[in-house]
């Protein structure tokens, strides 16, 4: 008799492998923020700033709270600096003081991934040993997909105030992307995606500026908020704000100068909003076309980097070069838009562009002690040095030093250090015939956490390639299955983990016959990255008593991103 065996559920918000949560996001399209085009009541008005005077300052706590927050003796500073050095996770910033939301953008939530295992059992029960199950029967599933449906909203805002004058002033986008976190669910992934992002900003603030690295940012950065409730100054956290957006790279020419995950700024408090502003639900809705804010979210602030995900861009070319706005000439006549450049120069882009700074943020992740465990296509955003940034996803774009990719939702994220107290985590690294004991560490943990992201981001590379460089002859031209579930079932079931018959598969499909010659170059360098990532977890088991650990840095060497085009 089989039986199904689940690897990986249970504890929904313990360390998960790379492939067991991928964010899925549905985005309204929306114009570009201009003034003219602001939707706007009183409360999120640039000239209307909230009323802090509560007229009993001395009669409630508000008086003992800033005797703590502007104390400045060494347990505080430590305490704080040593959860976050670059502020974000003590940050509150207040709506209309400091912020204002300009427009709803669209939803996101999580697909739960399991991975099936099935084995057969004796008379009482007892597990004996593992199947293969048949691959063409659907009850017999090698992996099954749930969707979380919408768990977090997206609204677009804006750094207001001096703040706001500051940057404009400095050239740097005063944009912001804010989500609310609503439900035990979100919640849980907002405060995940604060530790794991503070964790990684801390290590880029204080290698770039020394009071970042004493702990003056954080301790900035927790006094903000009670400083504009009793009409103080802001003046220091907003110096810093503009240093750390400068540092995340808002405003930078040239990619190399970016951090390679999407920065939080801090958390929005609706505090004053919920309790004494008196909106109604019927005023939110009518300046944001969506209902209020949910009691007791978390709402989390973060640079603007635009919504363009990996996954939008995954379309064949002349699938996004169909959907593209129509042009006008100077006489206001359509026009027809130039051609698309020339099949090498996009793929070069793609692979030395795209491909090469994932795996480098991937790599940036790894050697900081964090691994991602939900990387996917909507997890991997596409921006761009310019201010529009969507203009790295167009299918003109081939220029990658104003390409930048950045990794977000961290939800599922955690320090690789910590793995082993996840059971799940025990589980899927048992599988693989690596045994990991709660509560230690080990190369063969370290290994295989990092395996799991590596292993995922190998499948999202597949994709990418079968689809941003296929050469179909009609937009309306019906395409292989090219998303991961598909690509993973591919080349583990059907093809018992081949690549070579996965190659041939590929070039058997005449809009495939460049990339399987690109891959072929240099001895078939593009098949051996791919191959590498995509069995990563497969050589971390091979490796388990040995120092042997592939890491994403090391991954960046290949031939098919240093060698000459």
């Amino acid at each position: 008799m089989l039986r199904p065996y689940a690897l990986a559920l249970a504890a929904l918000f313990a360390a998960r492998p790379a492939n067991a949560f991928q964010y899925a996001v549905n985005l309204l399209p929306a114009s570009r923020i201009g003034p003219q085009q602001q939707t706007t009541v009183p409360l999120f008005a640039e000239d209307e700033s909230l009323d802090y005077d509560d007229g009993d300052f001395f009669l409630d706590e508000d008086a003992a709270a800033i005797a703590r927050a502007t104390s400045s003796d060494d347990d505080s500073v430590a305490a704080i600096t040593a959860r976050d050095r670059s502020g974000s996770s003590s940050r509150l910033f207040s709506l209309g003081y400091d912020l204002i939301l300009d427009t709803y953008a669209g939803s996101s939530g999580f697909d739960e991934v399991t991975d099936w295992d099935y084995y057969t059992q004796d008379e009482d029960g007892n597990r004996i040993e593992s199947v293969e199950p048949n691959p063409f029967d659907s009850s017999q599933p090698r992996r099954t997909r749930t969707s979380s449906g919408s768990v977090v909203r997206i609204f677009r805002g804006e750094l207001g105030g001096k703040l706001g004058n500051t940057l404009r002033a400095r050239g740097l986008d005063k944009r912001v992307l804010v989500k609310e976190f609503s439900g035990k669910i979100a919640k849980n992934l907002a405060s995940s995606e604060l530790d794991c992002v503070g964790k990684l900003q801390s290590e880029v603030v204080a290698d770039a500026d020394d009071g970042a690295a004493a702990g003056d940012w954080a301790m900035s950065a927790s006094k903000r908020w009670l400083a504009g409730k009793m009409g103080g100054s802001t003046t220091a956290d907003d110096a810093v704000i503009v240093k750390f957006l400068s540092i995340l790279g808002v405003g930078k020419s040239n990619s190399k100068d970016h951090s390679p995950f999407v920065g939080i700024l801090g958390r929005l408090d609706l505090s004053d909003f919920e309790d004494d502003m008196g909106i109604t639900p019927q005023e939110w809705y009518s300046a944001l076309k969506v209902a209020p804010p949910t009691k007791d979210a978390i709402w989390v602030v973060y640079e603007y980097v635009g919504l363009t995900t990996l996954n939008a861009y995954a379309r064949p070319p002349l699938v996004r070069f169909q959907n593209l706005p129509p042009q006008k000439n100077f006489f206001g006549a359509v026009v027809a838009p130039p051609p698309l450049p020339q099949w090498r120069e996009r793929a070069k882009y793609v692979i030395k562009g795209i491909m090469f700074q994932c795996l480098e943020a991937v790599a940036f992740l790894h050697e900081n002690g964090i691994a991602h465990r939900s990387i996917g296509r909507n997890s991997i955003i596409l921006s761009s040095v310019a201010q529009d940034k969507m203009e790295a996803s167009s299918p003109y774009a081939l220029v990658p030093s104003r390409l930048v990719v950045k990794l977000a939702d961290f939800g599922f994220g955690g320090p690789i250090a910590d793995s082993s107290f996840d059971e799940e985590f025990r589980t899927r690294a048992r599988s693989f015939g690596i045994e990991i004991k709660e509560g230690t560490s080990s190369v063969g943990m370290t290994n295989f956490a990092m395996a799991e992201d590596l292993h995922a981001l190998g499948f999202v590379f597949l994709g990418l390639l079968l689809t941003s460089l296929a050469e179909i002859p009609t937009p309306q031209y019906k395409m292989p299955a090219t998303d991961e579930d598909s690509l993973q079932r591919l080349i583990t079931e059907i093809f018992d983990k081949d690549f070579d018959s996965f190659r041939e598969y590929v070039e058997a499909e005449d809009i495939w016959e460049n990339i399987v010659s690109l891959l072929d170059e240099n001895d078939g360098a593009g098949w051996d990255l791919l191959r590498q990532l995509c069995f990563a977890r497969e050589r971390a088991s091979e490796n388990k008593n040995e120092l042997t650990v592939l890491t994403a840095r090391g991954l960046l060497s290949n031939p098919i991103f240093t060698s000459r085009w």
